[in-house]
């Protein structure tokens, strides 16, 4: 105690100076160690097996979306992508400035696994190699040609936080190239698409001012020298004027040309006669000309029914108008919406309601769309739309109008000079108007400064566009950039445009791009009662979307009013087949996937007793699919959900499998419950096995709409299936045309069967269609075939074949089924392929019955496509050609032409 009391003063200095050596040293070391476990550990992300020399990649990883370098020959730029997943043909390049050939591309990638620890990287590729990438060290290195592979890493680990990866590309330069990053988080067995944060649609002003000029439809007088650039942005056609004066006031028409912008604004139409001498005067000419088209209108002041106007309020809110033009309920609230301008001064009740009823009809571009409303709806919003505007302005003038001959002869003199018809056509019934304003190619339109049409202040004599400063910079960023621009065969920046064109990010969200704004969010609901959350109500996503669906189910939605969920009160917009029909492909693109002309992707096909697995798999005894959703039309046990038995026609197996597999983490937040943990459910079929149960239940479903019914479903009582107005398409098992059998029945009572297996019509029947007993009754599992004996039967095994030495033997010939697609009166139109060796032909054949003078007939419309020059063999028993009238009885060779294609229309009578 005494050295203690008398000794610690003489040494805590010393003491408590190695106590802080110690305590430093000792931080010092666990700061090391922790940086090392958490920073450098990570970083490195090898799995044993991995490479450790690697060069350091030049991409700068700043701003949003998935950062690239990109180099072809000498020409070396950087840009983002909305998310890393391509798929180029032979002559499409990731951006315009490129030229087309041979490039290689470095992508930086950033990436949050959540909660996920441990993960296999890879990839999807075709005709190129691949190098994954983490902080120099590489993960995978691999290659594929021209059959497309999946190749993944070894499992690494991953920190709960944002990480960068290198995705280094290098194509072959042979073919198609197709990249589409992926992973496999732990506990689940399936390659899932890698998520990353999403970017913005475009890269950079010059391709936002791209999108500008196809809005303002600029090449309607400024020609582009380059035709695949005219094209590209010759796609918005201004409205049709053929009948513009039934449909619209005159003294709208005089305001609107004296100064469009005033009236509406962010008008794409310009004000023409800025400092004209004598504008009065042709506005008023022009006006006569411009009612004279069908006019005057027929304006009998018709005051809206306040019932009807309170409906037309529920319907725009509901089924999707609200999305592009706003919420139209008191307080208002701001938000980039289309505004509406003074509807009731422009029009009557009625012709807005006949214009909401088919919209593109009039308006070519697309950019008002049809909402599919019938005519109770249409007129009710009409009114609900005249209403508020009564309420805000008063009533609107009904002044007389009378024509004036010689007026109506200088408007249509005025229309010509002034440039109207530069942008507008009278329609089919009106004799064209040849333009004569003439104005520079757009090419050299370059300048530092934004001038003439798009000048801050107007030109006087120079139509003149309202823009705002934005959108000047970007169309001269465009005008400036266009000289070098080396193609316009850029799918990415083609989907971009038409995703910002048609305002499809008002509703979908696009990897990160749009969505359903916060301020309507409350529109978006049901029409009945469903257990879906968000999916139930809300626009799905579209990132992804082309490995998502199947092209032709796609473009039956863009096109054809495709609906999987009909329980959503928000309709999908339909803009017409020519502004969107070519979308599909595009789509694909962007998600890094082929781009396919078949119907739907077959999957794995499975057997009888397999099938039977699914079914009971998908029953209530399974998985109770049945609970949520809804089979071949029959309801479900629970709520309504997306019928399954369109699931193979509509998904692609890829998907369809990652979706069973880990649903959530596809779509965060979803409904859909997981089945299956590490590869494996808890029920015994197949031992559990996840991928073998999945494959059955695809087998189950692809079966198609009379297939047998699950366990727990309700017996449907009648089976007969009558045809009324249009045809019926269904899949099923039929005894003539095997277990792929696609039977189809016509109002003309003239029904065949198509055997997908052997790619043939393989019978023929008439009268009454069939009796799905086969397939309902019990449990099932049987033929469907027809009650009525047939007219005709197939003797062989199709129609088509490539020329052989021995056309009867045909060898090594083979054939496959590649769906089907339904026209506008829903009439199938077969594709299917028949090779022999090297040699391919491409076919779509489309029976169709026909009744002359009462005489029953089958025209069987052929076209084939492939190497021009290449030799077939047509033989038919039982037919004639339509055009000569020459038997096909026995072979008749004949050539693809110069273009590769063949057509001819084979009929069968009996």
């Amino acid at each position: 105690m005494v050295w203690f009391r008398t000794g610690m003063p003489r040494r805590t200095g010393h003491t408590a100076a190695g106590i802080w050596i110690v305590i430093v040293v000792a931080l010092s070391v666990t700061i090391v160690v922790a940086w090392a476990l958490f920073r450098v550990v990570p970083a490195a992300l090898l799995p044993d097996t991995a490479e450790t020399e690697s060069p350091t990649t030049s991409v700068v990883a700043t701003g949003p979306g998935v950062q690239a370098v990109i180099t072809v020959g000498d020409v070396r730029l950087q840009r983002s992508l909305p998310s890393l997943a391509l798929a180029l043909g032979p002559r499409e390049v990731l951006d315009p400035r490129l030229p087309p050939g041979r490039f290689e591309a470095d992508f930086v990638v950033r990436f949050n696994p959540g909660s996920i620890r441990r993960a296999s990287l890879g990839a999807e590729i075709q005709g190129a190699s691949l190098t994954i990438e983490r902080r120099g060290k590489v993960l995978l290195t691999a290659s594929a040609g021209e059959q497309a592979r999946t190749m993944m890493s070894e499992p690494v680990f991953l920190p709960g936080r944002e990480m960068t990866f290198t995705y280094k590309l290098r194509p072959d330069g042979t073919g198609p190239v197709r990249l589409r990053a992926l992973w496999r988080p732990q506990n689940t067995t399936s390659d899932l698409p890698l998520p990353s944060s999403g970017g913005g649609l475009f890269s950079g002003p010059a391709e936002k001012g791209y999108v500008v000029v196809q809005k303002l439809n600029c090449v309607a007088c400024h020609h582009s020298d380059n035709e695949a650039l005219q094209a590209e942005l010759a796609v918005s056609p201004a409205p049709i004027l053929g009948q513009v004066g039934s449909r619209v006031r005159p003294h709208w028409l005089g305001q609107w040309l004296a100064d469009p912008h005033a009236v509406k604004h962010g008008a794409a139409m310009p004000a023409l006669f800025n400092g004209v001498a004598d504008a009065e005067q042709q506005i008023q000419q022009l006006i006569q000309f411009l009612v004279s088209l069908g006019g005057p209108i027929n304006d009998d002041g018709q005051s809206p029914e306040q019932a009807l106007s309170d409906t037309g309020s529920l319907f725009y809110h509901r089924v999707g108008c609200v999305a592009c033009h706003g919420p139209l309920e008191a307080p208002a609230v701001p938000g980039p919406w289309t505004p509406l301008g003074p509807v009731a001064a422009k029009t009557t009740i009625d012709q807005l309601a006949a214009f909401l009823r088919d919209p593109v009809a009039l308006r070519p571009a697309g950019r008002m769309p049809s909402l599919r409303l019938s005519d109770m709806e249409a007129e009710a919003i009409a009114a609900f739309l005249v209403d508020r505007d009564l309420d805000a302005s008063g009533t609107p003038p009904t002044l007389s109008f009378t024509l004036d001959a010689e007026q109506v002869h200088r408007g249509r003199e005025v229309f010509a000079t002034r440039g109207c018809s530069n942008c507008h056509e009278l329609g089919p019934d009106r004799t064209p108007i040849t333009a004569r304003l003439t104005a520079p190619p757009l090419e050299s339109l370059a300048s530092a400064e934004v001038a003439g049409c798009v000048a801050v202040e107007p030109v006087p004599g120079v139509p003149y566009f309202s823009l705002d400063s934005g959108q000047r910079h970007e169309i001269a960023a465009f005008l400036n950039a266009v000289g070098t621009w080396r193609s316009v065969e850029a799918p990415l920046l083609a989907l971009a445009a038409d995703l910002d064109r048609l305002n499809c990010v008002a509703c979908h969200d696009f990897h990160g791009v749009g969505g359903v704004a916060p301020s309507i969010d409350k529109y978006f609901v049901a029409d009945q009662e469903v257990d879906a959350g968000d999916e139930g109500r809300l626009p799905p996503p579209l990132g992804g979307v082309g490995a998502k669906l199947n092209p032709a189910w796609l473009n039956t939605v863009l096109a054809n009013a495709g609906v999987a969920r009909p329980y959503m009160a928000t309709r999908m917009p339909q803009f017409g087949a020519a502004n969107v029909g070519h979308m599909a492909p595009l789509f694909a693109a962007a998600a890094g996937v082929e781009s396919r002309t078949s119907a739907y992707d077959e999957g794995p096909v499975v057997d009888d007793l397999t099938a039977e697995v699914g079914r009971r798999l998908t029953g209530d005894s399974g998985f109770n699919c049945i609970q949520c959703h809804s089979i071949a039309g029959r309801a479900s046990t629970n709520l309504p959900g997306p019928d399954l038995v369109g699931m193979p026609e509509r998904l692609r197996w890829g998907f369809f499998s990652q979706w069973l597999h880990d649903p959530r983490q596809l779509r965060p937040g979803t409904r859909m419950p997981t089945f299956f943990y590490a590869g494996r459910s808890g029920l015994q079929e197949f031992g559990g096995d996840a991928d073998r149960q999945i494959e059955a239940m695809w087998g189950y479903l692809s079966q198609g709409e009379f297939l047998p019914l699950p366990d727990g479903l309700h017996d449907p009582g009648d089976y007969q299936i009558e045809v009324l107005d249009e045809p019926i398409v269904l899949r099923t098992f039929m005894t003539g045309a095997g277990e792929r059998a696609i039977a189809c029945g016509f109002p003309e009572q003239i029904h065949f069967a198509f055997d997908a297996t052997r790619c043939r019509v393989a019978e023929v029947w008439v009268g009454r269609f069939l009796s799905a007993a086969g397939a309902w009754a019990a449990r099932g599992g049987s033929q469907t075939d027809p009650e009525q004996e047939p007219v005709w039967i197939d003797p062989g095994s199709g129609v088509i074949a490539l020329a052989e030495p021995s056309p009867s033997a045909a060898p090594g010939q083979r054939t496959r089924f590649r769906g089907y697609l339904l026209d506008t009166e829903r009439r199938p139109t077969f594709h299917y392929e028949v090779g022999s060796g090297d040699a391919l032909v491409q076919v779509r054949e489309q029976p169709i019955p026909v009744r002359t003078d009462g005489r029953p007939a089958l025209h069987r419309r052929f076209e084939l496509t492939g190497s021009p020059g290449q030799r077939f063999v047509v033989q038919a028993s039982g037919h004639r050609f339509l055009d000569t009238g020459d038997p096909a009885d026995e072979p008749t060779f004949r050539r693809l032409d110069e273009n590769g294609t063949a057509r001819f229309v084979l009929e069968l009578t009996w």
